[in-house]
């Protein structure tokens, strides 16, 4: 009971903040669990992971950003059911955005919900890696569009599947205005080759969640911060950690990293 009143009272503080939008109107989609969020039908698997997606995106507007023109490239990588790439057409309606999911259940559910919202949003149906090839791809069939499938095998331990893996190079031609990266333990990978095909200049920023210590690997954040000073990005981190002193702990780590 305690933890849901302090989530709640930390939920409506970040509403009360936030930098765009109706607060009431934001407020009430937060109390209400319906599929309504914001004006868009949101398709689900499951209340808990929609409700979840609602506050981390539209409450906490994780991945507000400001464009210098009405009708910004996005690039959204780790899409799951489309949370952020309708949140992006909520702040920007005539963004072009470019929605990537790699399980192929959660992918039909993203196109239903691009669909029912009648929504300019194309949706491409894979995965992200630093190569072009197939990987494992790690899912949970008592669990569809579950939060946590990766090609970590750690991340969720279960069956996998075989999925196609692309290069999200070969998908930036010109300026990209904001991407967002959530790709569970992937994302050393895809920020690597934007770095070796020299794409990265064409970025003007990212919202990363950094997975630290996923599958109690070695300490790597050094290198992937040293990656984005390099490509003369500066950056902001976002983590909670308790206790501070806590060893050998996986963390989610949002890096937003500006020009």
């Amino acid at each position: 009971m305690i933890t849901h009143f302090a989530r709640f009272a930390n939920d409506c503080y970040h509403i009360w903040r936030a930098p765009t939008g109706s607060k009431p109107a934001i407020l009430l989609d937060l109390l209400f669990s319906g599929e309504k969020k914001m004006g868009f039908q949101i398709s689900h698997f499951d209340r808990g992971t929609l409700n979840y997606l609602y506050r981390e995106v539209f409450a906490r507007q994780h991945y507000y950003f400001r464009a210098d023109s009405e009708a910004p490239l996005v690039l959204d990588c780790g899409a799951n059911v489309g949370m952020a790439s309708h949140y992006f057409k909520w702040l920007y309606p005539k963004a072009r955005v470019v929605a990537f999911e790699p399980d192929p259940a959660t992918f039909r559910l993203l196109k239903e919900n691009i669909s029912r919202n009648k929504l300019d949003i194309e949706a491409r149906n894979f995965a992200l890696w630093d190569q072009n090839c197939e990987l494992d791809f790690f899912t949970d069939a008592s669990s569809p569009g579950a939060l946590l499938m990766s090609a970590i095998a750690s991340r969720l331990p279960s069956p996998s599947i075989k999925v196609p893996a692309r290069k999200l190079s070969d998908f930036i031609e010109g300026d990209v205005d904001f991407v967002k990266i959530d790709v569970e333990g992937a994302e050393h990978r895809i920020l690597k080759d934007l770095v070796q095909s020299g794409k990265i200049r064409f970025i003007r920023q990212m919202v990363i969640e950094y997975h630290h210590r996923i599958g109690q690997n070695k300490s790597s954040l050094a290198q992937f911060l040293a990656m984005l000073e390099q490509s003369g990005f500066e950056y902001q981190i976002h983590a909670v950690l308790y206790p501070v002193t806590s060893t050998t702990t996986f963390q989610d780590i949002l890096i937003d990293a500006y020009r």
